[in-house]
């Protein structure tokens, strides 16, 4: 399947945490057509100029959490959401859409899905690779993504992928336009490349 600029090419922005090299999420976003730009506080116009918010992270659930209401995002990303915004979660960025993370208990998440983020029970952690996606959706069946993390969603009501690491967890979810992916989709390949190109359209 070959990538295209879009005929309607939307616009899209990566929230810069200060949490971990967003060099590659850039180059695949770019790559696969469309326009971007990489802001680190929120501001009024976003709501009007960008189609897509994407907000990678790596590190601490506690240190992203701090990093998105030190600059605001919180209040602007319940906003973007109300909007009906497309609003993309990756690694620790899926994670804080949730309520919360037991590797740090007492930071409360975004809480747009239901549920704690919990310790991987596979001995050996972090997970570090590839695993082969569980999913009934096309662009991610049987596919194979890349991955980096100690915690996971072990289940979630509108979970769209599944990857079993010990014991199964959540590896994709979605409602509406909110979508989170605990994988890597920059580093999944073309796989991951085409996957970008699907939720950013």
């Amino acid at each position: 399947m070959s990538l295209s600029v879009n005929s309607r090419e939307s616009k899209v922005a990566v929230i810069d945490l200060n949490s971990g090299n967003l060099l590659s999420l850039e180059t695949a976003i770019k790559t696969a057509g469309y326009s971007l730009a990489t802001v680190q506080k929120p501001h009024v116009g976003l709501l009007t100029e960008y189609d897509v918010l994407v907000m990678p992270g790596q590190g601490r659930f506690a240190y992203v959490m701090q990093q998105i209401d030190a600059t605001g995002w919180r209040e602007f990303l319940q906003e973007w959401v109300r909007n009906g915004k497309r609003l993309v979660g990756i690694c620790v960025g899926m994670q804080v859409l949730f309520e919360g993370s037991d590797e740090d208990p007492d930071t409360n998440g975004l809480g747009f899905f239901k549920g704690r983020c919990q310790k991987l029970s596979h001995p050996k952690a972090p997970m570090v690779g590839w695993a082969k996606l569980d999913s009934y959706k096309l662009t991610m069946k049987d596919q194979y993504a890349y991955f980096v993390n100690s915690y996971a969603i072990s289940e979630c009501a509108f979970g769209t992928a599944k990857v079993n690491y010990g014991s199964s967890f959540s590896a994709a979810v979605q409602r509406g336009n909110l979508y989170g992916f605990q994988f890597h989709p920059e580093k999944s390949g073309q796989f991951g490349r085409e996957l970008i190109k699907h939720v950013c359209q």
